[in-house]
Order: C-alpha cells, then structure tokens, then sequence
C-alpha cells in the first residue's frame, strides 16, 4: 500500500516517495518560546508526531527536526512590532534568556507528558547566528537581496521571474502585492523596492537587547531566515517534508522556500512536500485571550488525562478544523477507555477453544493501514481501532494465544497514534472479579447505612482506575 500526502506545494494528493529509499527527512516549525503551549500548538504537534511514528511503524528511518524560536519573531509577521521573546520578558520584568531557559524547559516537560517522540535536534535560533549570517551574505551573493540602512531585505520580485513566488499555497503575486502595501510603514516603503520584500537581516534599534555584530549592522535576523538556515543544516539542501500550521502557508513558508533556493542557488525545488495542519476551535469560537477560551496544555492537563488529549488529537483529521469541547473530550476518552477495558479482559481472561479471531488481527491492520495511507486518516484509524476492541472483547472464549496477538495488536497500532495503551500506568491491575467483591461490600456498608467505609472502598476502586456510576437503584463501573 502506498502513502498519499495532501502537498499544498501542488494543492493535491501525491503519492509519497522520499528522496533517498528508506530515509525520511522532516522539518517542523516549532514553538516561540515566549509563552506556554496552548492546545492548538499541541494539535498540531501532535499531528506531525503521529506522521513521524506512522512512517518508522512502515519501516522509514526517519529523521525529524522540530526548531525552538528564541529571537527575531516580531509582534506583526511584516518585519514590524517588538521581539515577542523580549516584549514578553520585560513585561515579567526578567532577562530574555532567563524566560527562554524556564520556558524551553516547560515546553519539552508538557510535550513528553503529551507522549510527544523526541525529536532528533531541536535547534534553537540564536545558536545558529553565524550560519545565518552567512546565508545573508550567501542571499546577497547571488542577486537576491540588497541593504538599506543596515537591515538587508529579500528581494522578492526578482526572485519570482526566476522561480515563482509564492510557490507555497495558491496566492497571487498581485493580489500579494496590492495587499502589502497596506501593511508596510511609510519609513519601510521608502527602503523596499516591493512591499513584498521581507527581512534578512535587520538594524536592531538602540533599546533592543538581543542583537548580533554582522557586515551590515549591529542586529538580529529575520524569522523566515531561521528555519531555512535550520532546515538546510541539518537535513540538507532539499530534503522530504516540511511541516507547519496553515497559518504557515503564507507568509513564513513561502518565505522560506524562496531563502532556500537563492541561498543555496537550487533550481529544484527545496522540499518534496508541504504539509499544514488547520487552526483548533474552542466552543465554536477561534481561540482568543480577549475572549476568555484561549487554554494552554499545562492548564488543560490539570482537568483531563494526557492520554485522553492525544485521543482527542488522533480522533480529527489534520487538515480539518477541530473545536475543543466537553462532548469532543468525553468521547476521546470513552473511547479510550474501551481499548483498555479489552485490554484488561484479554490479559485477565484464561481463554477458551475457540478461534473465531484467527485472522481477523490481520484484517484489522490492513483497515487501519488503508486508513493511514489516505492523508493520515487519523479519524478513521481510531474507528477501526476501536471496533476491533469491541469485536476482541465480545470473543473473550478464543484461544488464549489468538486473544494476545489481538491486544499486542492493538497496542501497537494505538501507539502509530499516540497513545500508550500500558494497563500497568492505568492501574488496571484490580482484577475483575475483585472489583465486582469490593462493590458487593460497598453495597452491604451502604444497606447497613455506614456510607462512610462505603465511600473508602470507593475512594480504594478509584485509586485503581475503576470509576463506579450509582445508575436506577445498581451500581455499574468503568476502567478509566
């Protein structure tokens, strides 16, 4: 079975084919570190995450590379506003490599909780000043750049009658450039030839903190430089598949692939496939601190299991918008529970004659492979996988062996996703005849009106991850 990738380079479905067989290279655009992660960078996260496991689980060797944004990602995309690392740290009233330093190590504590792979680098930008600076020279070498009172600018138009512009997405080159011109300052069209021109390099002001001695000035460089510089370091000149959000599309994407051809003078073009995840709502609304619905992952993960948030995630396509509410969690985390519950079954059941699902672990996986190769069809993957779980737990009379190569299965394929599927995390060690024994008790301290010891032996089922529901006079529970 073949992998097709939606590529926004070409708005369509290609099958994948990596540039060296067996071998693929990723570059994701990560985190500004100014701020905690919020629930829609971790969907996104998580998506590219999912892509790195699903293609070792197809036998890739895959090489992926998440940068760290610490300097030059101004307020306004448009080469205006303040440094969002040192606006943000003068407002706490700290050093900017103090709150990258505590907010770096916040970041990598939040994405292992979320059961995010290590990436193999996470490159920072201000280790990579004297590449970056010599990308600037490299830009300006070959006819693509020029300077104007110390900042050197990326000259697009030029760059677009010999490769096309923006190339990334399906935009207009006049369209983009009638609707740059309303954003430009009056200084800023002065020294652009076109207000599509974006910085290099730029003259840092004299109050700015962070700022590096380079041919041109005193300053720091451009965001979209970064990640080209980054890229190119680690995976190469052209390399398999760059990642981001669709916020992405333009300006930052377009951006670097322009960098990365006329730096490295490529006529080909520098990444096989463009891949963006779409925004995340919250109550049907886009996510805003004006509107009191903006939620970062520390805090969403004081009220819900990690584990039931990478469900959520693996339960919406990448490419589809997904809203963030009580009913979307509630439903990541029934499912969630039913593979465990089969889980728990299968490990404590002694099995039976039968072999009904002989053959069936083998049919789930081709579903759940189908479903994968469709664009990461990470919604239809989770079906299958919990249909299997039900198909699994309705058979518990199956040989003993047929009933564990299905919940290796399981686990498995539960973990291209994301989850970790370990019973021994999840306290599902309580058998099941023991808690049905532990409920009897309880139901004979309630009749005897001692709710007391009845709530302990509840407070003891809970600490083991049996949740119980007092349902029309019955007790019923569930393994969480």
């Amino acid at each position: 079975m073949a992998l097709k990738l939606y590529n926004t380079l070409t708005r369509k479905k290609e099958e994948f084919e990596p540039l060296e067989e067996g071998k693929v290279n990723i570059y994701s655009c990560g985190q500004t570190i100014y701020l905690d992660m919020h629930i829609g960078n971790a969907k996104t996260y998580a998506a590219w995450d999912i892509l790195n496991r699903y293609l070792t689980w197809k036998g890739y060797d895959v090489f992926h590379v998440m940068n760290i944004t610490d300097v030059g990602h101004l307020t306004d995309d448009s080469d205006q506003g303040e440094d969002k690392v040192e606006k943000e740290a003068r407002e706490r009233g700290i050093e900017p490599r103090e709150l990258v330093t505590e907010q770096v190590q916040r970041w990598y504590e939040e994405m292992d909780r979320l059961n995010m792979k290590t990436h193999n680098v996470n490159p920072r930008a201000t280790g990579h000043m004297v590449e970056m600076i010599e990308a600037v020279k490299d830009i300006k070498e070959n006819g693509y750049a020029y300077e104007e009172n110390g900042t050197v600018y990326f000259d697009v138009m030029k760059f677009h009658e010999d490769h096309g512009y923006p190339g990334v997405g399906s935009m207009n080159i006049q369209e983009l450039q009638a609707g740059a011109g309303g954003r430009v300052k009056e200084e800023e069209q002065e020294e652009k030839k076109s207000p599509l021109d974006f910085a290099l390099w730029i003259n840092a002001d004299p109050e700015h903190i962070m700022k590096w001695p380079s041919p041109w000035s005193e300053g720091y460089p451009g965001w979209h430089l970064e990640c080209s510089v980054m890229s190119s370091k680690y995976l190469g000149k052209r390399f398999d598949i760059h990642t981001g959000g669709v916020d992405h599309i333009f300006p930052h994407h377009p951006n670097e692939r322009a960098q990365c051809m006329a730096m490295n003078n490529l006529v080909e073009e520098p990444v096989n496939y463009w891949l963006h995840s779409e925004h995340m709502t919250v109550e049907g609304e886009k996510m805003s601190k004006s509107k009191g619905n903006f939620y970062t992952v520390r805090e969403i993960l004081e009220k819900y299991d990690a584990e039931v948030v990478r469900m959520f995630f693996a339960s919406s396509h990448y490419r589809k918008q997904v809203d963030f509410n009580e009913e979307a969690l509630e439903s990541a985390e029934s499912n969630l529970e039913k593979l465990y519950n089969t889980l728990w079954n299968v490990e404590n059941s002694e099995g039976g004659e039968r072999e009904k699902l002989k053959g069936e672990v083998e049919k789930f996986e081709k579903r759940f492979e189908e479903a994968m190769d469709d664009d990461l069809d990470t919604p239809k993957a989770v079906n299958e996988l919990v249909k299997f779980s039900k198909k699994v737990n309705k058979n518990l009379d199956n040989r003993k062996e047929v009933l564990e190569e299905a919940a290796e299965k399981i686990q498995e394929l539960g973990r291209v996703l994301g989850l970790k599927l370990n019973l021994e995390e999840e306290g599902g060690k309580i058998p099941e005849k023991a808690v049905e024994l532990l409920i009897e008790i309880r139901e004979e301290f309630r009749e005897e009106g001692d709710y007391e010891r009845a709530d302990e032996v509840r407070d003891v089922l809970k600490e083991g991850g049996i949740v119980l529901e007092d349902e029309g006079g019955q007790t019923v529970w569930k393994r969480k």
